[in-house]
């Protein structure tokens, strides 16, 4: 009786061993990406360090070109990370943009969150499209709604 318990716990512990291996990633791990820490402000926030650390630009409204930003200066093809701290509501999602202008491959920064750069590419969708989005983007605009997810890379 008592083998067959310690062999009962041993089956057990396998298993779920088994199943954590096994079980497929289906997102983003919390070191890439996820809901943004700090309360809205209103702003879409880029840094050019990994976990929001290093040079940064806070924008209110949209920006064609991020060759000039406020406080850094100059975040174009510079950004390794962003938050989107808008409010919710109306215009609560902003595109990002690999070309100035609002042009090439777009992906959308849902309101409220957060992403390391370096673990996304652009979806396919315009020019750059496939390409790794960190150090790539160059314009955004806030929008009522966007559905073009960063691509993960795993």
């Amino acid at each position: 009786m008592l083998i067959r318990k310690k062999y009962a716990a041993w089956a057990s512990a396998v298993a779920i061993t088994a199943l954590t291996f096994l079980t497929p990633a289906t997102s983003a791990g919390a070191a890439e990406a996820g809901a943004s820490v700090w309360p809205p402000d209103g702003n879409f926030h880029a840094w050019d360090g990994e976990d929001s650390d290093g040079a940064h630009c806070a924008w209110y409204g949209d920006d064609t070109d991020w060759s000039s930003c406020a406080p850094a200066g100059n975040l174009r093809n510079r950004a390794t990370s962003v938050e989107n701290s808008g409010y919710a509501g109306a215009y609560e999602d902003v595109l990002v943009y690999w070309d100035t202008g609002y042009r090439g491959a777009r992906a959308c920064i849902n309101n409220g969150s957060w992403f390391d750069l370096q673990h996304f590419r652009f979806p396919s969708n315009g020019a750059g499209g496939g390409e790794v989005m960190n150090n790539n983007i160059s314009s955004h605009h806030w929008t009522n709604a966007c559905s073009e997810e960063p691509v993960y890379i795993p």
